[in-house]
């Protein structure tokens, strides 16, 4: 692009330079700063170069285009430049913008089928209900969506919330009944109402502490402290992503420990490292009893829930409470993603049993 000074005017007494620019087939005026005496503070090679760079910002054209019976996404490339893609699936004659209240960085658009972001064709949802509720949280006539952060814009669905009953907290919580919506999690929590945010990956009610979307059970409200997006500490331990610290246990050898000699609700936490040698499927192993349970069963403790979580990554873990007269535990068994093996093995998962205890 051809960037031409035809005209300068000087005002000595302000030290202001007027520039008249021919920038392409236009010409603009450009105000350049001098000091006191009436110098610029900027050469004229300096004006050249911001004169190109708004004009190169100016032209970075993005949005939706028809074109006849076609519908383009515009869109500008650090590498290639400014661009456009034919949206295929898009319907010309039905085919309209759509603006929303919002501060997200979105170029929404839909046509008579069909909901389209940044010029992506959005799945399964309906365009002619599709609206905006707050805190990056859209809707449609079935689901709701959370578009603040994601790995998928085509995988950002509520799940197993109604739409109509979404309350917003403040970003990026919101609830429906007892389920906490964190993004586009979900949790249930049974003192749903004194939910308080920490921050915009923490928060607490007066029994819980809660990690996005990961409640960490055990630990002590009053005296909890966060350290970072997934770690936080209390008087008694370290957790991270939603459980405690594998520092925080004893790692011990399952062939020595004897489970009925020893009084488990004085045990400190204590993670069993040789009871699996090998690695396994998730899907055909979750099902399977879970060795120190079976062990707690025999002295008189009973399970009164079970959780199958997310951990860290592709990680998982099943998560046992169990209760006797004397002490609460909870006995949990760990599934270690193994990201060195390929993707579609299907033994991929180191797997341990830990246990905590808390006297009642």
């Amino acid at each position: 692009m051809e960037c031409t000074i035809k005209k300068t005017i000087t005002r000595t007494c302000s030290g202001y330079r007027l520039f008249l620019v021919d920038i392409g087939n236009n010409s603009v005026y450009l105000i350049v700063g001098g000091n006191y005496n009436g110098h610029p503070t900027m050469t004229i090679q300096q004006v050249i170069t911001i004169v190109l760079t708004v004009s190169i910002l100016t032209s970075c054209r993005h949005g939706y285009k028809v074109e006849g019976d076609k519908v383009y996404y515009e869109y500008w490339n650090e590498g290639s430049g400014q661009n456009k893609r034919l949206i295929e699936q898009a319907d010309a004659k039905t085919f309209q913008n759509l603006t929303f209240d919002c501060d997200c960085d979105f170029e929404f658009g839909k046509d008579k089928n069909h909901l389209f972001i940044d010029g992506e064709l959005i799945k399964n949802i309906d365009p002619n209900t599709f609206k905006f509720i707050g805190n990056y949280i859209f809707r449609d006539k079935d689901s709701a969506y959370f578009f603040g952060f994601y790995n998928n814009i085509n995988d950002c669905v509520i799940k197993g919330i109604n739409p109509d009953e979404i309350k917003l907290i403040k970003y990026p919580w919101a609830k429906v009944d007892n389920f906490l919506i964190h993004g586009r999690d979900t949790v249930s929590i049974t003192d749903i109402n004194a939910f308080v945010p920490i921050n915009d990956d923490w928060g607490k009610t007066k029994h819980y502490i809660i990690n996005k979307n990961q409640i960490l059970y055990g630990a002590d409200v009053e005296t909890f402290k966060v350290t970072s997006s997934f770690q936080g500490n209390d008087k008694n331990y370290n957790y991270e992503f939603g459980a405690i610290s594998e520092d925080d246990f004893k790692k011990t050898s399952y062939k020595t420990f004897d489970f009925y000699k020893k009084d488990i609700c004085v045990t400190e936490p204590i993670v069993l490292v040789d009871f699996y040698d090998s690695l396994v499927s998730y899907m055909d192993d979750k099902n399977k009893p879970i060795e120190i349970v079976e062990k707690l069963k025999g002295k008189n403790f009973a399970i009164s829930n079970i959780r199958y979580l997310n951990w860290v990554g592709e990680s998982k873990i099943i998560r046992v409470s169990m209760t006797n007269t004397k002490c609460n535990c909870i006995v949990e068994k760990l599934y270690r993603y193994d990201y060195s093996r390929p993707s579609e093995t299907k033994n991929i998962f180191k797997v341990t049993e830990r246990i905590h205890c808390e006297s009642k």
